[in-house]
């Protein structure tokens, strides 16, 4: 794959605000425990200013899949964050996804016209939570103008979804848990107990070693981080020193929808091309 101004990699830094959320859906207890609710708070009062704080200072744009129900309860975080340009996608309300597709297709229409009242843009790609995928949904995403998805795991680059043989304009960019925050600093002792914390810097040598050999290859890293965690500031400086390693390297630091953009107008749908990507 060749990318914008021959970069070697398409170096994604996507960022997952459960918020609240993470904790309401990992156990229902949690509704009355103000302590474990607490922590989704952090995302908002110190993870995210910091976060967008580092992109400001680095001169990047990144991607936020935002849950909708946090959207709602802390707007002026989700303008925020329009305003300075980043992409806000699709996260579900509660972190959640339906088995059935007239109830899934309600809940995105809530959840985009959430999102569009704060923002004024319509959201064109999705993370479903917890990676809950059906076989109806990219006919789903197809009829709701989506263009792409970051929820399968089988590439190491991006992929046109196919329907029943036939190459839709709906591009896969591809994760993985080796690229996700949550494996190496996310700490709780609340059943489904997640303990085996890493330092910021062994987080980052092995992300620094994997976008070593995708680069090698003309890949693409997708990273899946969370502002309560990768928002604390250990863990935000060793981030920050990837991001410049990787720029010192030949990354493309894009948002999710550019990188899709662009994949898109290079495998035979040149329409969805976004004028400003080879800026």
């Amino acid at each position: 794959m060749l990318w914008p101004d021959h970069k070697r990699i398409a170096f994604l830094l996507s960022f997952d605000i459960d918020a609240e959320t993470l904790w309401l859906t990992r156990n229902p207890h949690n509704a009355h425990h103000p302590s474990n609710m607490s922590r989704g708070e952090y995302s908002i009062r110190q993870g995210l200013p910091r976060i967008l704080d580092m992109l400001k200072e680095e001169g990047l744009r990144a991607t936020f899949f935002t849950t909708a129900y946090t959207a709602q309860i802390h707007p002026d975080a989700i303008k925020c964050i329009a305003s300075l340009g980043h992409e806000i996608a699709y996260h579900g309300y509660l972190h959640e996804s339906f088995d059935d597709y007239a109830r899934e297709n309600a809940l995105m229409q809530r959840c985009e016209d959430i999102i569009f009242s704060l923002t004024g843009k319509r959201q064109v790609g999705n993370r479903m939570p917890d990676g809950y995928v059906y076989d109806f949904h990219l006919k789903l995403w197809l009829s709701r103008g989506y263009i792409y998805s970051s929820n399968w795991r089988n590439n190491d680059g991006p992929y046109l979804h196919e329907i029943d043989g036939k190459k839709i304009p709906i591009v896969e960019l591809p994760k993985d848990g080796i690229v996700d925050d949550t494996s190496y600093d996310m700490y709780t002792l609340q059943h489904p107990e997640h303990y085996y914390l890493r330092s910021g810097r062994e987080m980052t040598q092995i992300w620094a070693e994997e976008f070593d050999g995708l680069a090698a290859e003309g890949r693409v890293i997708n990273f899946v981080m969370h502002p309560q965690f990768i928002g604390r500031p250990a863990y935000l400086r060793a981030l920050r020193d990837l991001i410049r390693y990787a720029k010192e390297n030949g990354a493309w630091i894009t948002t999710d929808e550019d990188a899709a953009r662009c994949f898109l107008a290079k495998n035979g749908f040149p329409e969805y091309a976004a004028p400003s990507m080879w800026g």
